[in-house]
C-alpha cells in the first residue's frame, strides 16, 4: 500500500480525503493543517505521496512542497487547490511537483492523478541518479588522468604505461582506480610558484 500524508487547513477536507484515499486502498499515515507541520511529518514518516493544499496559514503548500522535494522527504507531492492560475502552476513546476488537482476533489480523478505523479516522480528520481553517476564517473576519469600524468612524470614513463601501472595496482590492491588515483594525488606535494 502506498503511504500518503494529507495536508489541508480544513479538518473536514482532510477527513473527506482520508476516506477517499482509504477506499482507494492507500494507507493514510498522517495529517497536517499547515505546511510547517507537513514538512516535519515528512521528515519522520517519509511518505510515498504528500497530498497538499496550496493556500494554508503559517507555511503555504508551495513553500512546503519546495522544502519536501529539495530535501527528498517524500516520493512525490500532489497539490490541491481551488486556484489554477499560471503563477501557482509555474511555481509548482519549478518546485518539482508531479501532480495537481483542482478542488473540489473528485474521487474518480484521485487515483489516476496519484499513480501518474508517483510514476513521474520515480522517472525524475532515476534521471537524477543517472546524472549524478555520470558526473561521478567524469570526476573519477579526471582524477585517474591527473594521477596517470603524475605517475608518468615520477617514473619517467609514458602516460600509457602509467595508466597500465595504475590499472595493475588497482587490481592488486582491489580498490577502484579512482580511489588509488586520489591517494596518489594527495601524496603529491603542492608546488608553489617561486617568485621571480
Amino acid at each position: 500500500m502506498k503511504r500518503v500524508l494529507v495536508v489541508d487547513d480544513e479538518p473536514i477536507t482532510r477527513m473527506d480525503l482520508r476516506e477517499m484515499l482509504q477506499e482507494l486502498e492507500f494507507d493514510v499515515v498522517g495529517e497536517a493543517g499547515d505546511g510547517f507541520d507537513a514538512v516535519e511529518l515528512c521528515r519522520s514518516l517519509r511518505p510515498d505521496v504528500v497530498l497538499m493544499d496550496v493556500k494554508m496559514p503559517v507555511f503555504d503548500g508551495l513553500a512546503a512542497a519546495e522544502t519536501i522535494l529539495r530535501e527528498d522527504l517524500a516520493g512525490c507531492v500532489v497539490l490541491l487547490t481551488a486556484f489554477s492560475d499560471r503563477e501557482v502552476i509555474d511555481r509548482a513546476n519549478a518546485a518539482g511537483v508531479t501532480g495537481y488537482i483542482v478542488k473540489p476533489v473528485e474521487e474518480r480523478l484521485l487515483l489516476p492523478t496519484i499513480e501518474v505523479a508517483l510514476a513521474q516522480s520515480q522517472r525524475l528520481r532515476q534521471s537524477r541518479e543517472e546524472a549524478a553517476k555520470a558526473v561521478s564517473r567524469l570526476n573519477d576519469s579526471k582524477l585517474i588522468h591527473r594521477a596517470q600524468a603524475v605517475l608518468a612524470q615520477r617514473a619517467g614513463i609514458s602516460e600509457s604505461s602509467a595508466y597500465q601501472e595504475l590499472r595493475r595496482l588497482s587490481m592488486d590492491k582491489r580498490v577502484p582506480m579512482a580511489v588509488l588515483a586520489r591517494s596518489i594525488l594527495e601524496q603529491e606535494p603542492r608546488r608553489k610558484d617561486k617568485p621571480c
